[in-house]
C-alpha cells in the first residue's frame, strides 16, 4: 500500500468493515471480497423521554467488492433490517423488510491518486410506509443515536463524485467533491402526499502524514450542502451540515493505539422560508481504541468512547444529551482470505426532549453487537 492511499480511501468514502479495501495496481479493489452476518442495536429509556420505553433495530448487510477490468471496480451493499419501538403505553410499531441496496462504480483515473465514482441508490427499500409507523422510521434515523441503518427506504437516485489525493513533503492532501440526486416519492402509503428531496452537494479536504515512525495522523472537514426539498407544494430547506473529523494513531511496543474524534454542526432547517431553529445540533464524538494481538490470528481491541448531543430549541438554548460506552472487539484470522469480527458494545447516558418540557430528561442504557464474516481481498 502506497503511503498517499489512506488519504485517497477516506476521501472516496468507503463505509466498508476493516480488511475489505484495498487498492491493487490497476483498480480501486485488488480481488473479489464479500462480507456479511449480522448486527443489533438497541436502547432502553427510563420515563421521560417523550412516551418511548425502547428503540432496537437489528440488521443483516451484505457487502461485495469486485475488481471488474482494468481501472473500473464496483461495491454493493445491500441490508435486510428489523426495527422496533416501544411506548410506555405497551403501543408497538415495527418496521421491517431489504432497505434500499447502493450500487457504485469505481474508475481509477491515476492510481493512488485520481478516482472518479457513480453511485445508485436502488429502490429496494419500503420507500413508502403507514403513518402508524412514522414514529419508528424517524426515531431510527437519530443522529445521536447512530443506528447502523438510518433509514428504511427512499427512492432512485445517483450520485457522481472525484476524489483526488497528492503527497506534498510530509504530508497526503486531498480533496473530493459530489454531487446527490433523488426521484421523488411518497414517504405515506396511506396519503397521496409527496416528496421531492432536493439536490444535495458534498466537499471534502483531508490530509494526513507520519508522526515520527511510529505514529500517524489524519484529519478532515466535510461540507453538505442542499437544494430545497418540495413536500406536497411546500417548500422545505435543510440545514448545511459541518463534519470535522481527526484520527491519531501510535504503535506502542505490539499494539496500536487509536484516539478519534469528529463533531458533526448542523445549521437550523427552514419550511416556506421560515427557519426553525429547534432543528439547530451539535454532535460530539470521541473514543479511544487499543489494538492488541494476542496471537498469531486474534486481535482484541477494548475502547472507550463519549458522545455530546446540542439540539437547540425555540428558543434557541441548548439541551439534548450524553453518553459513556465501553465495548471489545474480536478479530480472528480463519484462513488466509477468511476473517471473523465480533463487537460487543455496552452505552449509558440520558437524553431530553424539549417538546416533553421539565420532564423530558430520562437515562437510557444501550447496546450493541454484531458478528461479520469477511471472505476474499
Amino acid at each position: 500500500m502506497s503511503r498517499i492511499y489512506p488519504a485517497l480511501l477516506v476521501l472516496v468514502g468507503i463505509a466498508l468493515p476493516p480488511g475489505l479495501a484495498a487498492q491493487g495496481a490497476g483498480g480501486f479493489y485488488s480481488g473479489v471480497g464479500a462480507l456479511s452476518g449480522g448486527e443489533a442495536r438497541g436502547f432502553s429509556f427510563d420515563p421521560g423521554y417523550g412516551t418511548t420505553k425502547s428503540l432496537s433495530q437489528w440488521r443483516v448487510p451484505v457487502v461485495v467488492v469486485v475488481p471488474v477490468t482494468g481501472p473500473l471496480s464496483l461495491d454493493l451493499t445491500a441490508n435486510y433490517a428489523d426495527e422496533r419501538l416501544e411506548t410506555y403505553q405497551g403501543n408497538v410499531q415495527t418496521l421491517s423488510g431489504f432497505t434500499d441496496t447502493q450500487l457504485r462504480l469505481l474508475y481509477t483515473l491515476s492510481p493512488d491518486r485520481l478516482v472518479g465514482s457513480i453511485s445508485f441508490n436502488l429502490p429496494t427499500g419500503q420507500g413508502s410506509v403507514p403513518t402508524s409507523q412514522f414514529g419508528v422510521a424517524g426515531a431510527i434515523a437519530s443522529n445521536y443515536l447512530s443506528f447502523p441503518v438510518p433509514n428504511a427506504g427512499t427512492a432512485f437516485g445517483v450520485t457522481s463524485g472525484l476524489a483526488y489525493a497528492q503527497h506534498t513533503g510530509s504530508w497526503n492532501v486531498g480533496f473530493s467533491g459530489s454531487v446527490r440526486y433523488l426521484a421523488s416519492y411518497q414517504p405515506f402509503s396511506d396519503t397521496s402526499l409527496s416528496y421531492t428531496p432536493g439536490i444535495e452537494g458534498r466537499v471534502r479536504a483531508g490530509a494526513d502524514r507520519l508522526v515520527g515512525e511510529r505514529s500517524r495522523l489524519l484529519a478532515g472537514f466535510t461540507v453538505s450542502t442542499f437544494s430545497s426539498d418540495t413536500y406536497s407544494g411546500s417548500s422545505y430547506s435543510p440545514g448545511t451540515r459541518f463534519i470535522a473529523d481527526a484520527t491519531f494513531l501510535r504503535v506502542i511496543g505490539r499494539c496500536t493505539l487509536t484516539l478519534a474524534a469528529w463533531d458533526l454542526y448542523r445549521l437550523a432547517e427552514s419550511g416556506n422560508g421560515a427557519s426553525i431553529p429547534a432543528t439547530q445540533e451539535n454532535v460530539l464524538n470521541g473514543e479511544a481504541r487499543l489494538t492488541w494481538p494476542v496471537g498469531s490470528r486474534v486481535q482484541l481491541e477494548p475502547m472507550l468512547a463519549y458522545r455530546q448531543w446540542n439540539p437547540a430549541d425555540s428558543t434557541g438554548s441548548y439541551l439534548g444529551g450524553h453518553s459513556e460506552s465501553g465495548g471489545l472487539t474480536v478479530r480472528v484470522t480463519l484462513a488466509d482470505r477468511v476473517s471473523l469480527n465480533a463487537l460487543g458494545r455496552y452505552d449509558a447516558g440520558w437524553i431530553f426532549d424539549a417538546a416533553s418540557g421539565s420532564t423530558g430528561r430520562a437515562n437510557f442504557t444501550g447496546y450493541q453487537g454484531s458478528l461479520f464474516v469477511r471472505v476474499g481481498q
